[in-house]
């Protein structure tokens, strides 16, 4: 047998072959180029010699197989060099789809992407019922589709509605719910039953879930079209569109659709639309990368028990933290905490899982949590002295090491640094609202800011599950410096005679996910008057805000 160092390939006892793909240096199983010429080699050699059965697992601790590398990707400089990679993993997971044995892959942690193209050309799909275990086809959120055949063998195994949903929405698959859909074929409770579970394959005891039937293709395909058509444009984001249409075809045979997917695949590799994904991608990718590490942070206190501050509060309980909340109105603290407890029953369900976490939030409107905290996060009013006078409070009661954290929006760290006897220790902390959906946050910092709590902030975020962004303090921060100007034009726009809702109507058109009149009003007529005060704005626009807020 070919030797690689990212499979070990054994044969037992009554002949079935185990593959354990255990990619060397990785401490996840990529499919490189490398990894994939290697797989391709050793099926070659298995379908040279038959054996009576065929079982394939990863050796990780962590995941199952991540997919593709997109790092890669940027390689493929032609159409032409896209498909000579992809045509002999095609002919690789056929030669397994055509074995005549039982084959069968055994499925622990996440499995996407490449990963789940793979696992569907095995006859069997087996799974463990843990939340742990997921599966997906993320490939649509980088503008393209499956390339290594799973468009096909999805409507194979799912059916149209059920390739659709795989295809189309890009998100994973918890194991129970992949398992209901047809993606598994058969779940076990945990890891120690994978092995008994392909044994029960080669003997015929586990079956394949029988895929379902459309009885309205065409309808399908028309409410799945204009579902996509509310959120993208064919111009700007081809993808979902092109794969409706790959759907749409005279033929569904899984041979046709193989055949059709191939140049797809490779003419949205080469659009705009997905190179701009893909760096997005990487980009989100390295910013996470930058958030993980150990970060000495147990104890977080927040100060302010409106919704920002009430909801960073939960979010950062639900993450693992202790967490007391503060707020001069118990009131405010009280509805908070309520809040909180509605978050929780929505999230986890379980009233015990509720229960736990909501033991870790502490309604604390004296501010005693302030002497044990190592993190401080003030989200109070959007006003200079208010917030100077918290954190003169707070400094003094604060252990030296703990870091002082502002959820300001606009105000220059250095206006509010000025209260502190040591500057050095504060940072910002943007989060943005709703704070238990949107990822950014934008960890601020100044010239006088400790390196080191900068990057302890950066570790907290990835705790909470955030996107991190690091950024000067400067007028607007990074997203308000970009976004405020936008919505000033549309304003600027209206006052010159256009209609808001046809203004609104022709960016959600181009690609925004919200017009920028409604964003005004959805952020707030006073809070987008006072960030434009701070970054700057036209003064008609200033004088029209002002106006509405007044009236």
């Amino acid at each position: 047998m070919t030797g690689s160092p990212h499979f070990d390939v054994s044969t037992d006892e009554a002949g079935v072959v185990w593959i354990t793909m255990d990619v060397e240096g990785k401490s996840v199983n990529v499919m490189t180029q490398a990894v994939t010429a290697d797989f391709c080699a050793i099926i070659d050699e298995i379908v040279a010699h038959p054996p009576t059965g065929l079982v394939f697992r990863s050796g990780k601790a962590r995941g199952f197989i991540f997919g593709a590398d997109v790092n890669e990707f940027a390689d493929f400089k032609t159409r032409r060099e896209v498909e000579a990679h992809i045509r002999p993993v095609l002919r690789c997971f056929q030669q397994i789809e055509h074995m005549p044995c039982p084959t069968v892959v055994l499925i622990d942690g996440i499995c996407v992407g490449g990963g789940l193209e793979l696992a569907m050309a095995f006859s069997r799909i087996i799974g463990i019922d843990s939340p742990g275990c997921q599966v997906g086809f993320p490939e649509i959120n980088l503008g393209l589709l499956p390339g290594y055949g799973g468009s096909a063998r999805a409507y194979s195994r799912l059916g149209l509605e059920g390739a659709l949903q795989l295809v189309l929405q890009g998100k994973s698959l918890k194991a129970r719910d992949a398992h209901a859909l047809g993606v598994m074929d058969h779940l076990v409770g945990d890891a120690s039953e994978l092995a008994s579970a392909a044994q029960d394959v080669m003997a015929g005891k586990i079956e394949r879930k029988p895929a379902r039937t459309a009885d309205e293709p065409a309808a399908v395909i028309a409410e799945a079209r204009a579902a996509v058509a509310k959120r993208a444009l064919p111009e700007t984001m081809p993808a979902p569109f092109a794969i409706l249409d790959h759907y749409s075809g005279e033929s569904l045979d899984q041979t046709i659709l193989q055949e059709r997917e191939t140049p797809l695949f490779s003419e949205l590799m080469m659009t705009p639309a997905s190179a701009g994904l893909r760096r997005t991608f990487q980009l989100n990718d390295a910013v996470k990368k930058g958030a993980r590490g150990e970060g000495a942070v147990s104890h977080i206190h927040v100060i302010g028990a409106g919704v920002m501050g009430g909801d960073i509060a939960a979010v950062a309980a639900m993450s693992g933290f202790d967490v007391t909340l503060q707020d001069l109105s118990e009131e405010a603290i009280t509805g908070a905490m309520a809040r909180a407890r509605t978050l929780y029953e929505r999230r986890l369900k379980d009233p015990a899982k509720v229960d736990a976490v909501l033991a870790r939030l502490s309604a604390d409107p004296k501010g005693d949590g302030l002497a044990t905290a190592d993190l401080m996060i003030e989200a109070v009013a959007e006003n200079l002295d208010i917030k100077r006078r918290v954190f003169a409070d707070a400094e003094v009661r604060m252990k030296p090491d703990a870091i002082m954290a502002t959820n300001t929006s606009a105000i220059p760290l250095e206006e509010i640094g000025t209260a502190l006897a040591a500057p050095d220790r504060l940072i910002g902390m943007h989060f943005f609202n709703p704070v238990p959906v949107l990822p950014l946050v934008e960890v601020v910092y100044t010239d006088a800011s400790r390196t080191e709590f900068v990057d302890r902030a950066m570790v907290v975020c990835g705790a909470l599950k955030k996107l991190p962004i690091r950024c000067k303090s400067s007028p607007g921060f990074l997203v308000n410096r970009a976004l405020l100007p936008y919505m000033f034009h549309a304003i600027e726009a209206m006052l010159d005679g256009a209609d808001p809702d046809k203004l609104d109507q022709a960016l959600v058109r181009f690609g925004m996910p919200m017009g920028p009149i409604e964003l005004c009003d959805q952020v707030g007529l006073d809070v987008c008057h006072d960030a434009g005060v701070v970054i700057g704005m036209p003064k008609r626009t200033e004088n029209k805000l002002k106006a509405m807020v007044q009236a």
